[in-house]
């Protein structure tokens, strides 16, 4: 039991400290800035990186409100977060523990806030460089490539 909880501090520490030192000036390419702005307009949420972490057992997936009212369904808790493997079709769920699942959902989403939620990436399926579609609900950010 002891165990279970030190693994889940090392994989929630892993992904914040890659989060926190990784590098975000990567150029993105145009049509990927087209694709997040017409999210942000719709869903009023920005996606951020999605990134490998916890030794590739895990995929995690930023993005930041910057419309409260619109982003409402993304950051609720009803609406379950899958990913898509674009290639293979596989599904991937987020993890649930104990203390629930390993996603960051609110009763009410906050202007200006960074939210992520955790894919479960058991066998190491999805690789850096892939191609994956979150879906959250009925929100839908596709075409994402796995850093």
């Amino acid at each position: 039991m002891k165990n279970g909880y030190v693994v889940l501090f090392w994989i929630l520490l892993n992904f914040t400290v890659n989060f926190a030192f990784a590098s975000s000036s990567e150029p993105q390419d145009t049509s990927a800035q087209e694709r997040h702005a017409q999210l942000e307009e719709k869903w009023g949420v920005r996606p951020g990186p999605i990134r490998l972490t916890g030794a590739g057992h895990f995929i995690d997936f930023r993005y930041r409100v910057t419309d409260a009212q619109k982003a409402e369904p993304v950051v609720s808790r009803k609406n379950k977060a899958f990913l898509l493997d674009q290639e293979s079709g596989k599904v991937l769920p987020v993890p649930v523990t104990k203390i629930g699942p390993m996603r960051a959902t609110g009763q009410q989403a906050k202007q200006d806030r960074d939210y992520f939620v955790l894919f479960g990436n058991e066998n190491n399926e999805v690789k850096k460089g892939d191609k994956v579609t979150v879906i959250i609900g009925d929100f839908k950010a596709e075409n994402l490539t796995v850093e």
